[in-house]
């Protein structure tokens, strides 16, 4: 068995809920970069923690799996929304951010509530994030591998 890498950029629904603000000086080019930058640090961190988890000769323990999906994923996760969130959406863009920032959150919201089910796949709420950001134009944002 394999341990699955995710990684997205999604929006906090919880808790009074996310929505990007618009911000006179971040452009479309501005925005993809920095957020790529981000996505980027977190697959690191994801990608880090599941060598890690799966180094030994055995399969991880569902245990293990979950501390990996609990302790390091969705925190992982939720710290880019937070950081993306924070760059605001390009003019214009607001829908389209907001599509992939609710995508990866329904992710983060799969994965808490069976964090055992990433030893299958991530969760297809975060294939569609990596969609939507592909479409946007990310290079690395709403990533999801195996």
């Amino acid at each position: 068995m394999a341990v699955v890498l995710v990684s997205g950029c999604g929006g906090d629904d919880d808790e009074g809920g996310f929505s990007p603000v618009v911000s006179d000086s971040v452009s479309k080019v501005d925005f993809l970069r920095q957020a790529d930058e981000i996505c980027h640090s977190t697959e690191s961190q994801i990608e880090a923690a599941a060598d890690d988890l799966v180094t030994s000769e055995k399969d991880p323990t569902p245990e293990e799996v979950k501390e990996v999906a609990l302790g390091i994923v969705v925190p992982a996760l939720e710290a880019e929304v937070a950081a993306i969130g924070a760059l605001g959406a390009p003019e214009g863009d607001e829908e389209q951010v907001q599509a992939i920032l609710d995508a990866t959150q329904a992710g983060i919201d799969e994965i808490e509530a069976d964090p055992q089910a990433l030893m299958d796949g991530p969760p297809d709420s975060l294939a569609e994030a990596e969609q939507l950001a592909r479409r946007y134009g990310s290079q690395q944002c709403g990533l999801a591998g195996g």
